[in-house]
């Protein structure tokens, strides 16, 4: 049926354009429009059908036209009201969101299933209703600020073991630990409300108590995590891990040069294969992508290519992943829940606090650096968009443009960090290749 939708919802909509011609005739409205409601495919055809044909009429005759009001009997929203089945009415919240996490499963990663879980857990706790039905928005009004009072990482923390999420806010006015930021708290009401609009469409129950909930924002988007300065780059490479190549593992001279050169993700680096490093069109790429056993992109517009940076080709990398005895770049790194990063994290975060940098630095800030780069160099946000895996918020180039010519991202690519390259000493980096060690 060309005028009837079905909202994201599962709200049947029909919607039918006016000739302006005819307009005087339905009060000067360009469109009509009817809510149908969450009922079965054929009763919404019927219903079209019947709003339809009064259209029509109105137009054929030159009559004024008047809505159908359709009986509180013959409604589709009362029909699916009286279809629903009640045996879900006493449903424990526990209960639904095990099914909710459930139903997730192979659509995200398990970590952010995981996470998820658990903080849709705590605003449960501190809710204290059995029954999913039973939480109502005042409810959720209520519990909305709590968050802020609950202590960081209290399930990992002896002195809470065991006790409800109430009951460790009450006992923190004693420790005095530090707590849930803003942010932090509206991330576990936003997976709430999450939560709680797939068990309305499920029918589980039939409001979402935290929906529409705003939040003042206290930071910008960009501020959620720090970039490097060019000083701070140099500090990162003058360390004797790359000034003489002094490193227990390959990973700890390539994977900061890598991130800070193509702006990836970490994890993205660290579940290379080699036959993720080949030329096109004559130029050195990276490609990230899922296609062998274990990778793991983040979306689908993750998938993409990336011009190696003529600094990484000088310093070895080629020959680098040329030297490994084994199909994955660095296949010192394991495969684990979060992927083949973990270890990874741990080191580099490790090696930055040893450098003096605190909380809103980390391996991920190289991403904000190489972001940075690009806006200073006037780069357009569809180049920038195509090499960091971002969707151009653009029908025209995320469904019809294709990729961005490799010759054109490699010249973006090779002007980046060039007026740190220039420095006299800059990195204190050689062009030996640091030899694979498995």
């Amino acid at each position: 049926m060309r005028y009837l939708k079905i909202t994201k919802h599962g709200s049947w909509q029909f919607r039918f354009q006016i000739p302006l011609c005819y307009r005087h005739l339905f009060s000067d409205t360009s469109e009509v429009k009817k809510s149908l409601g969450p009922c079965d495919k054929q009763q919404a055809i019927i219903e079209s059908l019947k709003i339809e044909l009064n259209i029509r009429y109105a137009i054929q005759t030159h009559s004024q036209f008047k809505m159908l009001s359709l009986s509180k009997a013959d409604s589709p929203k009362s029909q699916n009201t009286q279809k629903r089945p009640k045996k879900n009415n006493h449903l424990s919240s526990i209960t639904c969101l095990k099914r909710y996490s459930d139903s997730k499963r192979g659509i995200v990663s398990d970590k952010a299933v995981d996470m998820s879980h658990a903080k849709i857990t705590t605003i449960l706790s501190l809710l204290n209703k059995k029954q999913i039905n039973e939480i109502r928005r005042l409810d959720a009004e209520e519990v909305r600020q709590r968050p802020l009072q609950y202590p960081l990482n209290a399930k990992k923390m002896p002195q809470f073991k065991g006790k409800a999420c109430s009951d460790i806010i009450i006992a923190n006015q004693k420790y005095k630990l530090k707590t849930l930021s803003q942010e932090s708290v509206k991330d576990y009401i936003q997976k709430a409300s999450s939560f709680f609009e797939w068990c309305v469409q499920m029918e589980l129950t039939d409001i979402n108590p935290f929906k529409g909930m705003k939040f003042k924002k206290t930071r910008k988007d960009n501020e959620a995590k720090n970039a490097y300065s060019h000083q701070d780059l140099i500090k990162i490479f003058s360390t004797d891990i790359h000034s003489t190549k002094n490193h227990k593992h390959p990973y700890y001279y390539w994977l900061p040069l890598l991130g800070c050169f193509t702006g990836a993700r970490l994890n993205e680096l660290c579940q290379l294969y080699k036959e993720d490093i080949y030329q096109q069109d004559g130029v050195w790429i990276i490609r990230l992508d899922e296609r062998y056993e274990g990778q793991k992109l983040k979306n689908t517009f993750s998938r993409r290519i990336i011009p190696i940076h003529q600094t990484l080709l000088d310093l070895g990398f080629i020959n680098y992943v040329k030297s490994v005895n084994h199909n994955r770049v660095f296949p010192e790194l394991k495969n684990s829940r979060d992927g083949f990063g973990s270890a990874a994290s741990k080191w580099f975060g490790r090696f930055k606090l040893k450098l003096g940098f605190g909380k809103g630095h980390d391996f991920h800030s190289f991403r904000h650096t190489f972001a940075t780069e690009l806006k200073n160099a006037d780069i357009s946000p569809v180049i920038a968009g195509e090499l960091l895996g971002h969707a151009q918020q653009n029908i025209t180039y995320d469904r019809y443009g294709k990729t961005i010519n490799i010759a054109k991202l490699k010249q973006v690519v090779d002007q980046l960090f060039s007026s740190i390259l220039t420095c006299s000493g800059a990195y204190h980096l050689h062009s030996e290749t640091p030899i694979a060690k498995v």
